[in-house]
């Protein structure tokens, strides 16, 4: 995907690759919607020339995709708990948000999940310093610390070494 300079915090042009099966949905979308290489995949101004607030675009998509999701359950069980769970809404029960902001920190997070090196996440994110990448938008929880402990050797205990020492002997 290309962003032109005008839409990029440092004015720069900026080319993004995007996941395969991303690139496949969005060409199939392409196709219904009509649009050529280099047209916007949405206006970023409304009729009148203001900004558009994405947020709100946001706020509508979900809604839409959350009423299909809610639609499709099979059983009035399956709806009752599809109702209740916060899946494809824009505040969730926590209160975190689903808008454009908040997908770049849970994107520079996965890809630290993911096992991408530090640099390559900063350029992927488009940051001037790695600082920003890895102190702002990159966070882990406790589950993948807790994980990352068990990865390592077991410590010996006492017992291992005194018969370490002990085979030393001999």
């Amino acid at each position: 995907m290309t962003i032109s300079a005008a839409h990029t915090k440092n004015g720069q042009p900026a080319e993004v690759p995007l996941h395969p099966v991303v690139v496949e949905a969005m060409r199939e979308w392409l196709v219904t919607e009509k649009l050529r290489p280099g047209d916007p995949l949405f206006p970023l101004r409304t009729a009148n020339g203001k900004y558009r607030r994405t947020s709100k675009m946001m706020q509508r998509d979900l809604k839409a995709a959350r009423d299909k999701w809610i639609d499709k359950a099979k059983t009035p069980e399956e709806r009752a708990r599809r109702e209740a769970s916060d899946f494809l809404t824009y505040q969730n029960h926590d209160g975190l948000f689903a808008d454009f902001h908040a997908n770049r920190h849970t994107f520079v997070t996965s890809l630290g999940k993911a096992g991408v090196h530090p640099k390559l996440a900063q350029a992927l994110a488009r940051h001037s310093t790695i600082n920003l990448t890895m102190n702002v938008y990159s966070h882990v929880g406790l589950d993948e610390k807790a994980r990352a402990v068990a990865s390592l050797p077991a410590p010996k205990s006492p017992s291992s070494e005194s018969d370490d020492e002990s085979a030393e002997d001999e």
